[in-house]
């Protein structure tokens, strides 16, 4: 890896967890859903009534575990209900709650707004957005 590399790297890690941590704050301070549970109702409500955990530890990148300790806390919260999978009496299906579904639509609309004031005038970033979609695939797409 050349140094230029792994400075992109670093930078790249660095920027995405004091971002994170950044709108995760503000929305915790606008008494909103923090930005994991944020994300995780916006994977259930993408697979919408198709969602199971192991959607949202695919589409989060994380371990089952993880992923089913979060359906189970949002279960808690009110936020989803698991019902039984209609083919698979493995499995369970996640779907959004009224109140899930209300605190994922205030939190995305905060989220949206943060990041547009965090990124306005800068400009490139359809390109930036483009490659890191183009490399996120790659990782998608590499073997285990």
């Amino acid at each position: 890896m050349a140094t230029s590399d792994l400075q992109l790297f670093t930078t790249l890690v660095r920027y995405e967890t004091r971002l994170w941590n950044q709108l995760d704050a503000q929305l915790r301070a606008e008494g909103l859903v923090p930005l994991p549970t944020l994300m995780t109702l916006d994977v259930v409500r993408q697979h919408a009534g198709s969602c199971r955990v192991q959607e949202i530890r695919q589409d989060l990148g994380i371990t089952v575990g993880a992923a089913s300790k979060v359906v189970d806390r949002l279960e808690r919260d009110g936020h989803v209900v698991r019902t039984p999978h209609p083919h698979d009496r493995r499995s369970s299906l996640v779907e959004l709650t009224r109140t899930g579904a209300q605190a994922r639509s205030a939190g995305l609309s905060t989220l949206e707004g943060m990041l547009a004031a965090h990124l306005a005038g800068e400009p490139g970033l359809d390109a930036a957005g483009a490659l890191l979609s183009r490399l996120l695939s790659r990782l998608d797409d590499a073997p285990a």
